[in-house]
């Protein structure tokens, strides 16, 4: 069978795998879809998903954990060691550590670099590295280094935690330290809550819920989410870090579609827990900005503002469901359907 033969064959099998259960669509995947469907494609039909470092996502999810959940943060980071290797040691033993992973799923149970010569030679043979010394042993011996070793005891220790160093760590601290320290703040987030506050306090919580005749659901893992039963208001907040200043954030809003983000928590949080509402309970959505200047402020979205963002969202799912259901993701809708002129 031909190359592209089989990679037909490979896509059409995920894509099927992709049908066969009901997808779920939270604030990223429906943003992927809107801005580019073949990223979509391939990242959530395929599932050839990549990891994404950029500074601020990483530090928003430091800062969410120190905060909102600081007896997990152990499980989720690592914090880089000062004398990582770098350059083609770095390589070859990146690519040895792959090679490592994959022969340990199938029951090998070497773990030391130093048991992976033959591994280690073909990888430097395949880069050309170090290939005018004489013997395997030279070149061995410019591999198998004790700090070269302390990195790949570190690769072992790391798995899928994320990688941060101690620069974005302190940032992200004292980032913490000064929210702690903001009474209004703090009171929003349910921070020091007593058995006295009758307030219920959820963080980092998964929710899902179903969309009306869409063969689709909605879902969230929530930051923030605190039950006021004395002013019977649901708060759903929102934390986020931002390169730009607390002025530019109303921009900001629009450019990474965060309205989008606000209407699908509010939607699930109105679908679960509808019982609360039809008793006269109220949702108050709020981002809590953080800037680089560490000055930080509760935006509140009005309840005008919030219901607009609402109406955008059903026609935003009506957008993807077209996508959905014709399994068309070469174009944005708009293109797709020839809606753009100039």
């Amino acid at each position: 069978m031909e190359l592209d033969a089989i990679i037909q064959e490979s896509m059409a099998i995920a894509e099927e795998e992709f049908y066969k259960n009901k997808f779920e669509f939270s604030y990223s995947s429906l943003n992927k879809l809107l801005w580019n469907p073949q990223a979509f494609y391939q990242t959530y039909v395929l599932g050839n998903r990549e990891e994404r470092d950029d500074a601020h996502l990483v530090n928003g999810k430091i800062i969410h954990a120190l905060l909102l959940e600081p007896e997990k943060f152990n499980e989720n980071f690592i914090i880089s060691p000062d004398n990582l290797p770098t350059g083609n040691p770095k390589i070859v033993i990146d690519r040895v550590f792959n090679h490592h992973q994959e022969l340990s799923k199938n029951g090998d149970e070497r773990i030391q670099l130093n048991e992976f010569s033959d591994a280690i030679l073909d990888v430097m043979k395949d880069m050309k590295y170090h290939q005018t010394l004489k013997t395997d042993q030279q070149r061995l011996d410019k591999i198998i280094t004790n700090e070269n070793s302390g990195y790949w005891n570190f690769l072992r220790a790391k798995g899928k935690k994320t990688l941060i160093d101690q620069q974005s760590l302190e940032f992200c601290k004292t980032a913490v330290d000064i929210i702690k320290t903001d009474s209004k703040i703090c009171n929003l987030l349910g921070c020091n809550v007593t058995e006295f506050d009758n307030k219920e306090v959820f963080n980092e919580i998964p929710l899902t819920c179903n969309v009306n005749e869409m063969p689709f659901g909605l879902k969230a893992i929530i930051d923030n989410l605190v039950f006021d039963n004395d002013k019977k208001i649901i708060y759903i907040n929102d934390v986020k870090t931002t390169s730009k200043e607390l002025k530019d954030f109303p921009e900001t809003i629009e450019f990474y579609n965060y309205w989008l983000q606000a209407a699908i928590y509010t939607s699930i949080v109105a679908a679960r827990y509808f019982e609360k509402f039809e008793s006269g309970w109220m949702i108050q959505f709020n981002f809590v900005v953080i800037d680089k200047y560490f000055q930080i402020y509760p935006f509140p979205v009005s309840h005008n503002t919030l219901e607009d963002w609402i109406n955008r969202l059903t026609e935003t799912l009506r957008v993807a469901e077209w996508h959905y259901n014709n399994k068309r993701f070469d174009l944005p809708y708009q293109f797709a359907n020839e809606l753009v002129t100039l």
